[in-house]
């Protein structure tokens, strides 16, 4: 039985006669350019495209041990080496040796019997040996018929059984079948309105019957009323018959073709896990780390969309984990662990079509007390309720915009949004991001993924008068529930399910729609759908449960990249777009609380900006810093050194300060190694702007209490400015 590495290695074969082929027929082509005659500049120019392109040849061929094809290539590009140094004219005897070596090498490809590749490298040799300062002797034609018969020139080597083409072509095609979807969706829809009308001549005919037998023959009808209806109703039920197997033969043909079309688009995980090595290795290097790179599944093929979404946020948690989990090898020593850290990528698949992600490493874990700490810093949550969240709510927390738990912002780590912009990424995607930390062991992060985004299933519900599409994963149940049956509970309505309080919220409330149904009446009961994440779980009415749907995805553009409760948009049957509702943020939206009325009618006074102090020697940066500042809308102060800018801190109030390091009089490390040790300065968030970008200044930075460490070799402007938003 053929294995993952048999598998893999008739692909790179597959994919290796493809590149052979397109090399083989730039050679073909430029070989009988040459034969026919060219001027000098041009016959220069194309020998040296044909050395390339067998260069290459030869290179494809030894990463496949294909190694009679490689000895080939490297005789013949020995030969032309020679020819491109103007160590060797090229004359006909070249060219021949050159077209034999090329033919042999198709010859290969298909399987043809051909004599060894060192006998044409000795063959080579003779006919390019320089003999009384002139070359040898050519082949003769005779000779070399009687020893390989060459391909006829007409016909050529066979064509491949694959095809290579621009991804923009691909991607294209891929579209135009994912469009088949409509009538493949119409059709489905067609046969539920067909079933509705038969339904509804079989009512006309039954009230026809019942108005007949209340009044018999003093009712006033036609007398072939009811045999009109009888046949109409017949045939209304044929047509449908016939509408229905309609429907199964696109939705077989439209499923089948998208099918095949979503393997074509499938592709290793290691093209994008490939990327991370170095990146691992030059970041641990850069941190000072000893950081081995684990990857599981890479060779398990995925849709590619999927692959490019999650490229960046693989990036941002691999980063996360290097930067925030695995220590230092003396730290790691002392806690009894081996001095190189692990960082892991786990790729499977699971049932249902859909995959498992898991970034896994071996550090110090997460500190709740610092999450909780964070949070209350960056106002996710007052101090009170950060002490009172539980350890699954304080870990929660890792995902929200704005929170980090670095003790200084860098290029690589601090500014409160690598977690944010994966959850957002995972969500977006249809999938859902858990997270699972032990103090001192390490972190695992699992993100379970749709293997294909073009189609999306779902409950269609409708509320506020509108079509919303819920997601099948996020679905627990749909139930019928009266006023009856629910209860206040801090100020919330609430029903008693399975054994737990299950809060009960209007989707339209959530979705900020008017309200369309009537006041409830006691003995009636509403439509209402379980939904949850992760252990989370709301009661959402709705006025209608349609039922399941499958729609054609519509992926939202900006400005509505990111829409609160929304996932994306998705195409019905019917030609009607229906907003997908993303389960996470409803649930979200129904756990905050109503907003407390303003007590004053009295307008809000603008808060007064924010006043930075920039402390740089350099005119230049000064000058620079302070115009960027002053355009963001800060007030700015400016100081030509550290002794100035101390003489400026303890004359006026500053709500930030951004300093060089490197200064005369006094530097930006003492500087803030006195804005520390005074008490009235201490909290002052201090921003170091500087061209020293080693790890000892770095740590030296946080040693002294610095906030944000910024690297001028990569300044960016709006991340500054971001920087700078984060902490005033």
């Amino acid at each position: 039985m053929a294995g993952p590495r048999d598998d893999l290695k008739a692909r790179l074969l597959a994919t290796f006669q493809v590149e052979a082929h397109e090399h083989l027929g730039v050679i073909t082509a430029h070989l009988l350019t040459l034969d026919r005659g060219l001027p000098a500049a041009e016959s220069r120019e194309a020998v040296e495209t044909i050395f390339r392109e067998v260069h290459t040849l030869k290179g494809a061929a030894r990463s496949v041990s294909l190694m009679d094809i490689e000895a080939i290539c490297q005789a013949l590009e020995s030969t032309l080496s020679r020819v491109v140094r103007r160590h060797l004219t090229l004359d006909r005897t070249i060219l021949d040796s050159l077209q034999e070596g090329i033919d042999r090498v198709a010859r290969l490809l298909t399987g043809s019997a051909s004599p060894g590749a060192h006998a044409l490298m000795e063959r080579s040799e003779r006919a390019v040996a320089p003999a009384d300062g002139k070359a040898s002797e050519p082949f003769h034609a005779t000779e070399r018929h009687a020893e390989a018969p060459a391909v006829a020139t007409t016909s050529g080597p066979p064509l491949p059984d694959t095809v290579r083409l621009p991804r923009v072509k691909l991607d294209a095609l891929l579209l135009q079948a994912e469009e088949l979807l409509i009538p493949k969706l119409v059709a489905g829809e067609r046969v539920i309105e067909g079933k509705a009308l038969a339904e509804a001549l079989a009512g006309c005919r039954a009230a026809l019957d019942r108005i007949r037998s209340a009044h018999g023959r003093q009712a006033d009808l036609p007398a072939d009323l009811a045999s009109t209806l009888a046949a109409a109703e017949a045939q209304t039920r044929k047509l449908v018959g016939q509408l229905a197997r309609d429907q199964r033969t696109i939705a077989a043909a439209v499923d089948g073709l998208l099918d095949e079309m979503r393997r074509i688009r499938m592709t290793p995980a290691s093209t994008v896990l490939d990327l991370f090595p170095r990146m691992v290795r030059d970041l641990a290097r850069e941190q000072g780390k000893d950081v081995e790179w684990v990857t599981r599944g890479a060779d398990l093929e995925l849709d590619r969309k999927v692959l490019e979404a999650m490229k960046e946020p693989l990036i941002h948690l691999v980063r996360n984990a290097i930067d925030h989990g695995i220590e230092p090898a003396e730290m790691r020593a002392a806690a009894g662990k081996r001095p190189e850290g692990r960082v892991a990528v786990t790729l499977a698949l699971l049932e249902g079509n859909r995959i498992e992600i898991r970034v896994e490493d071996d550090g110090r874990g997460i500190d709740l007390d610092q999450v909780r700490a964070a949070a209350t810093r960056a106002r996710l949550v007052s101090s009170e309720q950060a002490q009172a969240l539980t350890a699954v709510d304080a870990l929660h927390l890792v995902f929200r915009s704005g929170l980090s738990t670095s003790p200084m912002i860098t290029d690589v780590s601090g500014h409160g949004l690598g977690l944010a912009i994966v959850k957002e990424q995972v969500e977006r995607l249809g999938g859902h991001i858990g997270m699972e930390s032990q103090a001192r062991s390490g972190t695992t992060v699992r993100m379970v993924l749709p293997a294909t985004i073009a189609t999306f299933r779902g409950l269609l519900v409708r509320a506020g008068g509108q079509p919303f599409l819920l997601p099948t994963d996020g679905i627990e149940r749909a139930i019928r529930i009266g006023p009856d049956d629910m209860e206040r509970v801090e100020g919330r309505e609430t029903l008693r399910w399975n054994g737990r309080p299950l809060s009960i919220c209007e989707l339209t409330r959530l979705l900020g729609l008017p309200d369309t149904t009537n006041q409830p009446v006691p003995g009636n009961k509403r439509a209402c759908v379980v939904v949850s994440a992760g252990e989370d779980r709301v009661g959402l009415l709705v006025e209608e449960i349609v039922g399941d749907r499958e729609v054609l995805v519509k992926e939202l553009r900006p400005p509505l990249v990111r829409v609160r409760n929304v996932a994306g948009a998705g195409l019905l049957g019917t030609g009607q777009m229906v907003l997908i509702l993303r389960a996470a943020d409803l649930v979200t939206s129904a756990r905050e609380g109503p907003r407390p009325p303003r007590l004053s009618a009295e307008p809000e006074k603008p808060p007064r900006p924010a006043k930075v102090l920039v402390v740089d020697d350099s005119i230049t940066t000064r000058t620079m810093e302070k115009n960027l500042l002053e355009a963001a809308g800060y007030q700015v102060r400016v100081a030509v050194d550290g002794i100035e800018g101390w003489t400026l801190l303890k004359s006026e109030e500053f709500d930030l300060v951004v300093s060089d390091v490197d200064m005369p009089r006094l530097d930006g490390f003492a500087l803030t190694s006195r804005i520390r040790a005074d008490r009235t300065l201490a909290e002052l968030p201090i921003v170091l702007v500087t061209a020293l970008e080693s790890r000892e200044d770095r740590e030296r930075g946080i040693d002294v209490g610095a906030n944000a460490y910024v690297v001028k070799s990569s300044f960016d402007q709006s991340s500054l400015l971001q920087i700078i938003r984060r902490l005033v």
